[in-house]
């Protein structure tokens, strides 16, 4: 087996440790990424030390776990049902999983999917931990697998520090749209300094 390196956190409240692992294999419909630049959430220390007191019914990935959210890299290989991605593409990996087939997931209603999940990081349903079985690899390795739906092609002259930020400017798009905000509009913004408020401005 192929080896990588990851950045594992093995327990809450302690410091994450790179240990060398095996490389995963692609399922079917899932794409192998050689991962060239993750996003750093603001929030991930609250996260990987008091989650589970604050949020008891979120399940994170089981430990040793490999977090990391908003990953961009390379395609290096694909499952054999992957239809429009090939090896060689550079994408980013959207970090939004659902289970794709319920009536919410075909309405396009993700993350009311009992299964919602952001791969790397945490799950906002009990069942969530489903998917973290699924998609064990979050951005902080040299590969992840992901499922073929969650790929984004981005073009030649986007960075992949710059797609690393996609997730952010996504979501503060998609509020300022749920929002109908508009050119000429007025618009509070709460929490401005933080990473979604500068993403809006």
């Amino acid at each position: 087996m192929a080896k990588m390196l990851a950045a594992r956190l093995h327990a809450l409240g302690e410091p994450m440790s790179v240990d060398t692992i095996d490389v995963p294999t692609p399922r079917p419909t899932d794409v192998l990424v050689r991962v060239k630049a993750c996003g750093i959430v603001p929030n991930m220390a609250n996260v990987i030390n008091n989650w589970p007191t604050w949020f008891p019914h979120q399940p994170l990935p089981k430990f040793p776990a490999i977090f990391g959210l908003d990953a961009s890299g390379v395609v290096e290989q694909v499952g054999e049902a992957v239809l429009n991605t090939k090896p060689g593409d550079r994408v980013y990996v959207n970090p939004l999983r659902s289970c794709g087939s319920c009536q919410v997931c075909r309405g396009g209603e993700l993350s009311r999917c009992r299964y919602f999940t952001l791969n790397g990081y945490f799950s906002t349903s009990r069942d969530g931990q489903r998917i973290f079985d699924l998609y064990p690899y979050g951005g902080f390795a040299e590969y992840m697998t992901a499922p073929q739906y969650s790929i984004v092609n981005i073009p030649d002259n986007m960075t992949f520090e710059q797609a690393g930020k996609l997730g952010y400017i996504g979501t503060s798009y998609g509020a300022l749209k749920n929002a109908t905000a508009g050119p000429g509009q007025v618009a509070l913004i709460d929490g401005i300094t933080g990473t979604l408020g500068v993403a809006s401005t």
